[in-house]
């Protein structure tokens, strides 16, 4: 993936019991549940198994672990051809 690649990654947000904090995530979860590796590059999380896909889009009411946001905010995006 280039800096202005036209491929959008695909993030899940999950949060693992009692851990308040969401984290971001390239790897499909398991949808019986399990760990998967953060885009924080810290120790893996467990995601909880799948109830309904929607509870892995970002949940802007929930605080996010820092390293796995920061890293998502630096993800290469397409750019919109208005501003070549």
């Amino acid at each position: 993936m280039t800096e202005y690649s036209t491929e959008r990654p695909s993030i899940y947000w999950v949060k693992s019991e009692g851990d308040p904090n969401q984290h971001a995530t390239m790897d499909i979860p398991p949808s019986r549940g399990g760990p998967v590796e953060p885009l924080g590059r810290h120790a893996s999380v467990d995601a909880p198994p799948a109830v309904d896909p929607r509870q892995y889009q970002m949940a802007h009411n929930r605080p996010f672990c820092e390293e796995c946001f920061t890293a998502y905010l630096k993800l290469p995006t397409a750019r919109p051809t208005w501003k070549h």
